[in-house]
């Protein structure tokens, strides 16, 4: 069995990032439960449920805390809390230079954006939020009560359930309940047939979850009726604030999700003894009946959280227009939302792209024409990508795209091409992944680098005729400079 991390070998003067492991984990849950930031993001509850293929790490250095995880393939902090922030964004300044990272802060709020805003350190930097993923934040005292005018429906819908079931009986789940949850699950998963992929691995890491709440100091209840489960939620406390990991009620017990809201919050107020001042109730990612659900409960306020890109040159490409041997490459328009829809959700097109819609996380509401384009347009704005338009002529259609992303402190990026089946074979790709590359070197002063799977023969000579050389490979890819 390992033994504990030791702080003698956590405290460094120079960063090192500890992999996540349940260990890890249970070794800086003090520091989670101390952030000051309100979000769910840094909480023990959302690391545990996440941390799967995000690449989670902890640094603690003279008592400043940063955590590092992977967004969209590329890696980012948190905005630091502790004794010296400021020497710990020095720190981080080296440490992505010497690894050729980028340097991105995820879950940032407004005013520790503004503070970036004014560091003349992390100038140029840019970001953007996506309203999908911002916490809901509720009074804690209001919510035991449900008093005013403000709280009539889910007051009505309470009383209905007494009259129905009862006094509500939320209670602490005991060994001899764990029948009972299994079975609740179950219900709500055959309730929820057409969930898509993010639900369904919310799912499943909801009851992971569980099984290690007592760990991890979680608090754990459910809401009896009979000798049934009618719901159950999940929580912890950081800083000031309840956060609701897990809540999830059996629609056949009628007003279920009002009674366990409250029932949670005054299960936790009777645990510790005293009220606290925020709840958060997590986000809503982008489903419309979870957004009118949690906006009926009163919000006080959302917490939006940037992804912030320092050094980025995103912002000087949003007007570009490139020719080269025969293409066009522009910004995106309004017009290309059809033709970007389709080139996304072309499953064999894009099997040698690596992606495949159906198992995308986060798409989190039906498919339309604004959801790619949308999403391409917040990764721009984030300072992650600069996504192009392939043309035959300046006012021509969408014929494709080319992708520069991965931009890294020491000017690497990353190019990717892809273009509609029926341009395939017309040296297209070709002229069009030179011209990316040549922009990248001539306009924005980067240094141009690629990859394409082992069996993408296509991509791999594409790239080759575009003037770029093959370095090495290993399992899954070759790559070129």
């Amino acid at each position: 069995m390992k033994s504990a991390v030791s702080c003698a070998e956590i405290h460094q003067d120079i960063l090192s990032f500890i992999p996540y492991s349940e260990e890890s984990l249970r070794t800086f849950l003090p520091w989670l439960r101390s952030c000051p930031f309100l979000c769910n993001d840094l909480t023990t509850g959302s690391l545990f449920m996440w941390h799967e293929d995000m690449d989670v790490g902890f640094c603690l250095w003279h008592d400043t805390f940063v955590v590092r995880q992977e967004i969209n393939d590329q890696v980012a902090f948190s905005w630091p809390w502790g004794a010296d922030p400021v020497g710990m964004v020095d720190c981080l300044l080296t440490y992505v230079r010497e690894n050729n990272l980028p340097l991105r802060f995820f879950a940032v709020s407004e005013e520790q954006w503004t503070a970036i805003q004014n560091d003349p350190r992390l100038q140029p930097a840019r970001a953007a939020y996506d309203v999908r993923w911002s916490d809901y934040i509720y009074d804690f005292e209001e919510v035991l009560t449900f008093q005013g005018r403000k709280y009539s429906g889910q007051r009505n819908h309470i009383n209905k359930f007494r009259k129905r079931y009862g006094e509500p009986q939320v209670l602490p789940i005991r060994s001899e309940d764990r029948e009972k949850i299994e079975k609740l699950f179950f219900e709500y998963e055959r309730e929820h047939p057409d969930a898509n992929a993010l639900e369904k691995t919310e799912l499943r890491r909801a009851r992971q979850l569980l099984s290690k709440a007592e760990e991890l100091n979680l608090f754990v209840a459910y809401l009896a009726v009979g000798e049934e489960a009618a719901a159950l939620s999940i929580g912890e406390i950081a800083g000031d604030s309840l956060i609701i990991h897990v809540e999830k009620a059996l629609r056949r017990f009628e007003g279920a999700y009002p009674v366990m809201y409250q029932g949670f919050v005054r299960y936790v107020a009777g645990q510790i003894g005293h009220p606290l001042r925020f709840v958060n109730r997590e986000d809503d990612s982008g489903d419309p009946g979870l957004r009118m659900s949690k906006q009926q409960y009163q919000p006080l306020f959302q917490v939006h959280k940037y992804l912030v890109h320092v050094f980025s040159p995103a912002c000087k490409a949003w007007d570009a227009v490139i020719s080269h041997d025969g293409i066009v490459l522009t910004a995106f328009r309004e017009s290309d939302k059809a033709a970007y829809l389709c080139l996304n959700t072309d499953v064999e097109n894009n099997r040698m792209w690596g992606y495949d819609y159906r198992e995308d996380e986060s798409i989190t509401g039906p498919i339309d024409e604004n959801t790619f384009y949308d999403s391409a347009q917040y990764d721009m704005q984030a300072g992650d990508s600069i996504n192009l338009a392939i043309r035959l002529s300046e006012e021509g259609p969408m014929i494709g795209e080319v992708i520069l992303w991965h931009f890294t402190v020491n000017g690497s990026v990353e190019i990717g091409c892809r273009l509609f089946p029926e341009y395939h074979g017309k040296g297209l790709g070709k002229a069009a992944f030179a011209a990316a590359a040549e922009f990248a070197r001539d306009t924005l002063g980067l240094h141009p680098n690629a990859r394409c799977y082992i069996d993408n023969l296509a991509s791999y000579r594409m790239i080759l005729a575009s003037g770029m050389n093959r370095t090495n490979k290993d399992e899954e890819y070759f790559y070129f400079v």
